[in-house]
């Protein structure tokens, strides 16, 4: 079956490939290791945009150099949204804080729990700790609600747009365009589930949703796609570039 693959390179590098050694990927060896051996690979279609430097400011420089060695591959095409960064207020859920000095003009330390601070009106800090590394964020009340009366703080946050409108763009285009007989969506965004629906039911082509990480595929994409994968640790280790591509000189960030 010519089959193409669809990567949303921000799911699939949240979810399977931050914190580990195997962000150096080859999405061409990773797809095969993925397939059956019936789908003979026509394209990678890789959808990411150019990240922020803030607050890494080495962030873009070692991702251009993954973009120089998806180039080098003849069957990958790469597509770019948009990359935002902006402040935002929102209610304070946790200040990680607890038992910690704050060196003001006369020192201070807070204990975890919720403290009133005038705003000028009434708020609530609540006051916590970071959570263990690698355990779950607690949350409060088993939900992310903030209390009614939370402090309101300003926060920097960076949101990438365009990436799975793009992926679901050329989804449908190549669907209907009859380039595929079978397409790899790896992703988990449930944003995904119409343009899959569509390819499988409307067009009856055969879709494989393709979970990066270890959580299951959402439920919502488990009920449109024909097949579901999982990328394994053990395919990661195996879909890795070589240190530096041969002919090239292009190797992999220090600290991949």
């Amino acid at each position: 079956m010519r089959t193409r693959i669809y990567v949303d390179g921000f799911n699939l590098y949240y979810g399977a490939l931050k914190g580990t050694p195997f962000k150096w990927l080859d999405p061409v060896r990773l797809s095969a290791l993925l397939l059956p051996a019936a789908c003979v690979l026509d394209r990678v279609l890789y959808f990411t945009a150019r990240v922020s430097g803030i607050p890494d400011g080495g962030t873009p420089a070692r991702q251009q150099v993954y973009l120089n060695a998806l180039g080098t591959l003849p069957e990958v095409d790469v597509y770019f949204g948009s990359f935002l960064a902006k402040t935002v207020w929102r209610p304070l859920i946790n200040l990680p804080v607890a038992g910690s000095q704050i060196d003001t003009p006369k020192p201070v330390v807070l204990p975890a729990g919720d403290h009133t601070v005038a705003v000028p009106d009434t708020r609530t800090l609540p006051v916590g700790t970071y959570s263990v590394p690698g355990a779950r964020r607690q949350r409060r009340q088993k939900g992310s609600a903030p209390l009614p009366d939370a402090l309101v703080a300003e926060f920097h946050t960076q949101e990438e747009k365009g990436s799975d409108v793009n992926l679901a763009a050329h989804l449908l285009n190549d669907a209907w365009g009859d380039r595929f007989e079978a397409a790899a969506v790896i992703s988990n965004d449930t944003d995904l589930v119409t343009p899959i629906r569509m390819v499988t039911q409307e067009r009856g082509k055969t879709v494989f949703i393709v979970c990066p990480g270890r959580g299951r595929v959402a439920q919502k994409l488990d009920q449109v796609a024909s097949h579901k994968r999982h990328i394994r640790t053990a395919m990661l280790g195996k879909a890795q570039f070589p240190d530096t591509l041969p002919g090239t000189v292009i190797s992999k960030p220090k600290g991949w």
